[in-house]
């Protein structure tokens, strides 16, 4: 995840939640896992693309909560 992206950057297109949105629930709510990310957001509640490289099967994702969710996790 060496990239910038906007905020604004839509991370689950399924249900449209933006980066922001999910930065919000790791630091605001406490979300420490990709099912409490989903319980905040719904991000990753439908096709399940988003949440990691894995499980992206049209390969058209560039970034991926989980590596959203370590990467801040590692600075705390």
């Amino acid at each position: 995840m060496s990239k910038k992206f906007s905020k604004t950057y839509e991370v689950c297109t399924c249900k449209h939640v933006s980066l922001a949105e999910i930065i919000f629930a790791i630091k605001k709510k406490n979300a420490k896992s990709l099912a409490q990310i989903e319980r905040f957001t719904d991000a990753g509640s439908v096709c399940t693309c988003c949440k990691s490289k894995n499980n992206d099967f049209s390969k058209e994702k560039k970034l991926y909560i989980d590596e959203i969710l370590d990467k801040i996790l590692m600075k705390e």
